[in-house]
């Protein structure tokens, strides 16, 4: 019989399916008490509830002794009454002054301090869920997980936590609303894991999965939480009105403004939701880190807005690596980093039944030559299998052109953690299709597609990537660095792990090669990789060295700041030695030495980090590059460098500054911004951002704008 390419897939399909087995492995789980009246959230622990609630222990280090013992002692337990999840942690700790405590920053609880990461499998689908994970200064951080592997950690949810530091140890009380939650009303398990970080030991605990390459949200591998029932989301709208004050002072003249906008968020069911955002303001969102180019492709700046990263894994297609995204959301009210009115944004979002569903359009103001104009995104996949999934994406217009442009295709991912017994297997294929009207008239169409393999297990750790693009393929509401190529791309490591408390915890060898050519057959850019040392010490110091060999095939001419860069083919190799010290200490640093052939020339580059957390509350930072860059055609340096300061009253008031510099642009971009959430979900922000000029004279000011936002957050 003919082999067909249906019939290798069904084949693979059914491989697939073969090593997907039912995990034997008896699941620990524990009840969760309900109660009547709400528990007052102080961090002390001393209510009946948290005596009478059955507690949860046995961990189990996963770092560095997998599957040994813990040394220090940890218990929790779950209580719940129809409004609220409540969580209580006790951290017991043999050395009183042992607690490490060094930021209060939100998002940075996992920097220099002792913390606790907790994860909720609210359907116990066994593949998405939540974490909340808190420190014993009482910052907070959150994620979203999709299938497994995927986190979205600038998702904040409205959730409620006290701590409290005794001579015992470090003790946690949470309330999280079930209106922050999605989750089936009538299930009565929920999957959860928490695992414990001890900083001064360099020690980390489950209670569940105890091997280093499993996450503590890999929901497939979490225990269970017992005994759940009569839970509400009221009525599950949730409104949030903001208004703005802005002064602007530029070349062009100056003034104030006033603005005001609201998001409305309904849940059509317990698990898909509605969003309509009129008038959506970006003003809090964290600046760019200036970064200077050195290769002849697009540099890639990652989403920072909320109303796009919420829900945001839904839209993740194929492997998502940036070499190939079909939908990339700062296409969307982001024009060359200037924000970009949007009038009305919509979107919904969630699961319904086995099908998660993410549709988003949004109504762009006129800017500059452009009339308004509408852009939509639209994604579903089914969930197959344990892990797995099938799914489609779509997109339709241009934000930057008055063409027609529309993107389509079909992804399947597959993943399971009983390959060959009890290791990890992942593989995607993904099919691409572009249609997109052309300037000067006539219609354009191509295609792209993708085939990855993973196998990220603790001794080996092996990636298999193939991505091929056509040369017209053209996502308008995407990111695609190069067109028109065909890349391989293998990496293997090998991990070898202290049996004993030795000199080092961790040594990690590996290898990568990648070949990129062209749709034509011919070359393109190649690289061979090797890392012999990738070292964790005891202390979690750690080292790394990197030797690189380039290929690179322009055949274009190509400007690296103002020196020009022929066309031609060009080889070159490169080392680079980086030493990372142990944020256990006040004062943390990174720092690089990379050296070797670049082009025609020769580059060296030094790069360095230095972090200083003199107490909780206060935290600096100074990162400076120094590229020297000498070529045929010419020889220049390039300085890029920031610092930044963090000062927190407490978790939920702090001032941040942060001024960035690059000698090529010769520009000062200066962020202030002070954030107040003066309840759970309900925010001040007082913004100042300038834009400077370095000059001999001295700094011009070339643009400043100043904004004070308030919003707030009702739920019904």
């Amino acid at each position: 019989m003919t082999r067909t390419p249906w019939n290798r897939l069904a084949g693979i399909g059914a491989v697939l399916l073969a090593a997907e087995s039912l995990w034997a492995e008896t699941k620990p789980s524990i009840a969760a008490l309900r109660i009547d009246e709400p528990l007052v959230i102080d961090g002390r622990l001393d209510e009946e509830a948290w005596q009478k609630a059955a507690k949860g222990g046995g961990f189990r280090q996963y770092d560095p002794g997998r599957g040994t013992p813990a040394t220090e002692r940890t218990e929790f337990a779950i209580v719940y009454n129809q409004d609220h999840f409540y969580l209580g942690i006790w951290c017991y700790e043999s050395d009183p002054g042992g607690v490490m405590a060094r930021s209060m920053n939100r998002d940075r609880v996992f920097t220099g301090s002792d913390f606790l990461y907790i994860f909720l499998d609210t359907f116990h689908d066994q593949r998405n869920g939540y974490v909340f994970a808190v420190n014993p200064t009482g910052a907070q951080s959150d994620a979203l997980i999709t299938n497994n592997v995927e986190r979205n950690f600038s998702w904040d949810g409205i959730w409620t936590s006290k701590t409290q530091i005794t001579e015992e140890g470090w003790f946690v009380e949470i309330a999280i609303p079930f209106k922050t939650l999605s989750f089936d009303p009538g299930g009565t398990v929920w999957g959860f894991n928490i695992s414990r970080r001890i900083r001064r030991k360099g020690e980390a605990v489950r209670w569940t999965a105890w091997r280093d390459e499993v996450r503590t949200h890999n929901a497939v591998e979490a225990g269970d939480v017992t005994g759940l029932h009569g839970m509400r989301q009221g009525r599950g709208v949730e409104f949030s009105p903001y208004t703005t004050g802005r002064y602007r002072d530029t070349n062009s003249g100056d003034g104030f403004t006033g603005e005001g906008g609201a998001d409305l968020r309904y849940r059509i069911t317990p698990s898909f939701s509605a969003t309509v955002s009129y008038n959506t303001d970006f003003a809090e969102t964290e600046v760019d880190q200036r970064l200077v180019s050195f290769s002849r492709f697009p540099l890639f700046f990652p989403e920072k807005r909320d109303f796009f990263l919420e829900d945001s894994g839904i839209y993740n297609f194929g492997s998502g690596a940036s070499s190939l995204l079909p939908y990339f959301s700062r296409r969307i009210g982001l024009s060359d980093g200037m924000i970009a009115p949007i009038q009305l944004a919509t979107k919904l979002a969630g699961r319904l039944g086995d099908y998660d569903v993410g549709f988003t359009h949004a109504l762009l103001a006129e800017q500059g030559e452009l009339d308004q104009q509408n852009v939509i995104a639209a994604r579903v996949s089914r969930r197959v299998f344990e892990q797995s999934s099938v799914g489609v994406i779509a997109t339709a217009g241009n934000p930057s052109a008055e063409l027609a442009n529309y993107v389509g295709g079909v992804d399947f991912k597959f993943r399971t953690n009983q390959f060959a017994g009890d290791k990890i297997f992942a593989a995607d294929v993904n099919v691409l299709g572009s249609f997109s009207e052309g300037a000067g008239g006539g219609e354009q169409g191509d295609y792209a597609y993708g085939v990855n393999l993973y196998y990220p297990n603790e001794i080996w750790d092996s990636e298999l990537h193939y991505l091929e693009i056509g040369t017209n393929f053209n996502p308008a509401l995407g990111f695609v660095p190069r067109r028109g190529i065909r890349s391989l791309e293998y990496e293997l490591g090998r991990t070898w792990r202290s049996q004993k408390r030795s000199w080092f915890r961790t040594w990690e060898t590996g290898g990568a090669v990648e070949m990129i050519t062209r749709t034509s057959g011919e070359l393109d850019s190649a690289r061979i990789a090797f890392t012999p040392i990738d070292l964790e010490l005891e202390s979690t110091d750690e080292i790394t060295l990197r030797i690189t060999h380039d290929l690179d095939w322009p055949r274009k001419g190509f400007e690296l700041a103002d020196v020009m860069v022929p066309a031609g083919q060009y080889s070159w190799t490169k080392a680079r030695l980086a030493v990372e010290t142990t944020s256990t200490r006040p004062v943390w640093v990174e720092a690089a030495l990379q050296t070797g052939e670049f082009y025609d020339g020769w580059r060296n580059v030094l790069e360095s980090e230095v972090e200083w957390n003199p107490s909780k509350h206060f935290r600096f930072n100074l990162h400076y590059q120094y590229n020297q860059v000498d070529l045929s055609g010419g020889h220049f340096d390039a300085h890029v460098g920031s610092l930044g300061m963090n000062w927190n009253v407490t978790p939920d008031l702090g001032w941040s500054a942060l001024a960035q510099y690059d000698s090529i642009s010769n520009a000062v971009g200066f962020n202030s911004r002070i954030r107040w959430e003066y309840k759970p979900g309900s925010t001040i922000y007082f913004v100042l951002n300038q834009a400077l000029l370095a000059q001999d004279g001295g700094p011009l000011l070339e643009a400043s704008d100043l904004t004070l936002k308030a919003d707030a957050t009702f739920r019904f």
